[in-house]
């Protein structure tokens, strides 16, 4: 399965805008707590994919339709 820019673009987007209304509601669950650690994995995994390709934070931010 091969990603497109754009798709990886909109992952990217996801997972930063999760992880960001975690971080503001401060939950406290054990739940919410591994959803952010799985959130944070999945956002370095991108980040690696976006750096392989050459996709900078500034192009994915104006692919993504987020």
């Amino acid at each position: 399965m091969k990603l497109t820019d754009k798709e990886l673009a909109d992952l990217y987007m996801k997972y930063k805008k999760e992880k960001k209304l975690y971080k503001q509601k401060k939950r406290q669950s054990l739940y919410d707590l591994n959803h952010f650690f799985e959130c944070k994995k999945a956002l370095s995994l991108i980040k690696l994919e976006m750096h392989r390709r050459g996709l900078k934070k500034k192009h994915a931010k104006k692919l993504s339709s987020f």
